[in-house]
């Protein structure tokens, strides 16, 4: 089984950095997570390809963060994948235009996957190995549950945050070119010449 079919059949925090934490101070929090609204007819798609492109929420390191686990969780096959999509870049648009809510719960599952590699191999995600990248997804990937004695059972919530970001990129490589193509569109829509309304007159009210 390929990397991509085990991460498909997968989609189906408490360690590391709270959203918070992630976003700057003061005045500047409460624009980063207010929604941005653009003007009608604004096409983002364009301004994504440019080879100058910046992130317009996220920092640079979540953005490296965002990129290795598009990468791995859809990655390039016989179909371009995830990061040759810039599933990160539309991303990074969609949260900018996002409610407050939705923009602390993608930061905190990026803060989960940092704040729990740390914690398990001291260092952040994008500086391990591949393998140790992989490792790690395939242990979040599934629901667990921590038992100590005399404790109540108390849920993993890594596997939240792995759906939440599985999700997310998920839903945006599919709903691009690239996934649309892999889905089977072709891109090419016919329509005939329409000629009216062919009933007679005396049938119309």
């Amino acid at each position: 089984m390929n990397r991509r079919e085990l991460f498909r059949r997968a989609i189906a925090g408490t360690v590391g950095a709270a959203a918070g934490s992630l976003l700057p101070p003061g005045g500047a929090r409460a624009a980063a997570l207010e929604p941005k609204r653009f003007p009608d007819g604004y096409d983002a798609s364009k301004d994504l390809a440019r080879p100058d492109w910046k992130p317009v929420f996220l920092d640079e390191h979540q953005n490296q963060t965002l990129i290795a686990l598009s990468d791995l969780i859809i990655p390039e096959t016989d179909t371009p994948g995830a990061k040759r999509a810039l599933v990160n870049r539309f991303i990074d648009r969609l949260l900018e235009a996002e409610t407050t809510e939705t923009k602390r719960s993608f930061l905190a599952s990026l803060g989960f996957v940092d704040g729990a590699c740390i914690e398990r191999y001291r260092a952040p995600f994008v500086e391990l190995p591949v393998e140790t990248q992989v490792e790690f997804l395939k242990f979040i990937a599934y629901p667990h549950s921590y038992v100590t004695w005399g404790d109540n059972r108390s849920e993993f919530a890594g596997h939240a945050h792995f759906r939440n970001l599985k999700g997310w990129i998920s839903r945006t490589y599919y709903g691009s070119e690239a996934g649309q193509k892999e889905l089977g569109w072709t891109g090419n829509v016919f329509h005939g010449d329409f000629e009216g309304c062919t009933h007679p007159d005396k049938t119309h009210n």
